[in-house]
């Protein structure tokens, strides 16, 4: 890490108490399902940690779905204590990873019997102290209509039963598959919905992932999703056109941030720091 980077983010931080309120920035941790050793992960925490004042919460792989409504827990790397130790918000994922063929079964389960789930979710939170869950079911066989808007009603319910525990959900969507009904998905009590079409690293995609966000989703509650490499084939975005991606959602007024995946490129930082820093317009750095 360059020492220049570090005094820039620094100053940038300075100038916190006196601009407007904090941008929701967080960063995901994918730890043992991309392959992640326990040094690689250690690096990851320690950019967070240096960075703690720009990051605002941390998801990472923990949980999956299993039949007859089972929180599985993938025991992977432990990360969660760590991260509230640095005052940032603790968000396991519930992912479908690996994705069986038979997820969206199990997920109709849940759909006819979710207090069973619920209710495993919250015993997990009061014993780890989660913040919340950020949701990531992603089935890939034979999703209906008539599955999403019963995924858009267990996320109501699911919202409802963190709530009452002092929890809040969060949730991933993206286009391509009918399990997300986004227009009920933003009628929901979720405490934020983030796209993963804004994934995408063609510029009138974005724009236009970007542009149904903000129609559907209320801005207090739109996260914006951005990889942290080009999509389409894994190689470094320019920094022109992450700054292009910032600018975009300022004029948008998003609130909210959320990288897919730590470690976050270095040089995105100062980018990243200004942009959640500096005030409502985040142009006040």
């Amino acid at each position: 890490m360059s020492m220049n980077l570090v005094l820039v983010v620094g100053i940038l931080l300075l100038c916190l108490n006196s601009v407007g309120a904090k941008k929701r920035v967080m960063s995901w941790l994918c730890l043992e399902f991309c392959e992640e050793t326990e040094d690689d992960v250690a690096m990851d925490m320690k950019q967070i940690e240096r960075y703690k004042d720009v990051f605002s919460a941390v998801s990472f792989e923990k949980y999956t779905l299993g039949p007859n409504c089972t929180l599985l827990d993938n025991e992977l790397i432990p990360v969660s204590d760590d991260i509230q130790a640095l005052g940032l918000e603790a968000w396991p994922l519930l992912s479908s990873f690996p994705h069986y063929p038979e997820f969206i079964d199990w997920m109709r389960e849940v759909f006819a019997s979710p207090q069973v789930f619920i209710d495993q979710c919250v015993s997990e939170a009061a014993k780890y102290g989660y913040h919340g869950y950020n949701l990531d079911w992603e089935p890939t066989d034979d999703c209906t209509e008539q599955d999403g808007n019963d995924y858009a009603t267990f996320i109501q319910t699911f919202a409802q039963g963190l709530h009452q525990n002092g929890l809040q959900l969060s949730v991933d969507y993206a286009g391509w598959s009918p399990i997300w009904n986004l227009t009920a998905i933003a009628e929901s009590e979720a405490d934020y919905i983030i796209s993963m079409s804004t994934y995408t690293s063609n510029d009138d995609s974005f724009t236009n992932s970007l542009n149904k966000l903000t129609a559907a989703v209320d801005l207090g509650r739109a996260g914006v999703g951005l990889e942290t490499v080009n999509a389409t084939d894994g190689t470094r975005i320019s920094l022109d056109r992450v700054k292009w991606r910032f600018d975009q959602m300022t004029a948008a007024g998003v609130q909210e941030v959320d990288l897919w995946r730590s470690p976050v490129p270095p040089l995105w930082m100062p980018i990243i720091a200004e942009w959640a820093l500096g005030g409502e317009d985040g142009n006040n750095v």
